[in-house]
């Protein structure tokens, strides 16, 4: 009798226990802006000698982070962008993990490692995806924070249509393309731009999360030399003559763009300039 009952008492301990370490990990559908990476090398050094600075709320300063984010909308679409590396598709969760299908590029299944209110760490391995700038040879972990910012305008910086650039070519493009590929940047720059402008905090945004051939200031925008174009703009286009082409695109349409004076400063000028250019490179696609 007392060896029923004790069985009786591990079983339903045992059923507990399932319910407890089964629970599924998941986080709300939103937008998810990147704010710190790790390698695992540099993860694993880090939870040993100081376990506070691997937590889901650690933020970092990188250029790369501002550029960065996964998007989990329309309850099972998602985008995610991890500085050169492009997925859209289908996401689901599944247990401790968030698997991410991308009908033409494949599916990866990223381990969710903590939540916390408002954030999300995320271990993943990209090595089947290809990169210039993100580490492949390794799992990364990486922090994203919840965006609350309300999307006013369309599209947004989430959205995959303005992320194309992303998507290094393979081959040597022809001029329409590289053209459209220039294109593909500048709507992303003014998604970036309109978005922080919408925040109504601009002290988690830099301005060169965006590098490009372009100055960014506060009363306008000015197209840098070339020797001055930073290498991670190059790296879009498939040579440096391919780039160079881009350049000379982008060259153009600061020539014959509009010379509209505004009444504004800051953030929403850099957005109002970047429309026009906007409009004189889709003049000359």
């Amino acid at each position: 009798m007392i060896l029923k009952a004790l069985l009786l008492l591990l079983f339903t301990f045992s059923l507990s226990s399932c319910v407890f370490f089964g629970k599924k990990k998941e986080f709300p559908e939103g937008n998810y802006q990147m704010i710190l990476g790790y390698s695992n090398e540099e993860y694993r050094k880090l939870k040993s000698e100081s376990p506070q600075n691997v937590e889901a709320d650690t933020y970092g300063n990188d250029p790369t982070i501002y550029r960065s984010f996964l998007s989990l909308h329309d309850k099972d679409e998602f985008v995610m962008a991890i500085d050169d590396i492009l997925l859209f598709g289908k996401y689901r969760f599944n247990g401790d993990r968030l698997e991410l299908t991308d009908e033409k590029k494949g599916s990866v299944a990223l381990d969710i490692i903590k939540v916390k209110d408002g954030f999300v760490q995320l271990r993943g391995d990209f090595s089947q995806f290809n990169s210039a700038r993100v580490p492949t040879t390794e799992r990364l972990y990486i922090n994203f924070a919840l965006d609350k910012t309300l999307v006013r305008e369309t599209p947004s910086k989430f959205d995959s249509q303005v992320n194309l650039w992303r998507n290094a070519p393979v081959k040597s493009e022809n001029e329409k393309e590289i053209k459209a590929r220039a294109l593909n940047f500048v709507d992303y720059s003014i998604a970036y731009f309109q978005h922080i402008s919408s925040s109504g905090t601009h002290h988690d945004y830099r301005m060169d999360g965006v590098e490009s051939p372009i100055i960014y200031a506060e009363n306008g925008i000015v197209l840098k030399a070339w020797a001055d174009v930073p290498d991670s703009w190059k790296e879009l286009f498939y040579n440096e003559q391919n780039a160079l082409l881009a350049y000379q695109y982008l060259f153009d349409g600061f020539k014959y763009g509009s010379k509209e004076e505004y009444h504004v400063t800051g953030l929403l000028l850099i957005t109002f300039y970047l429309k026009n250019l906007r409009n004189s490179l889709a003049a000359n696609l």
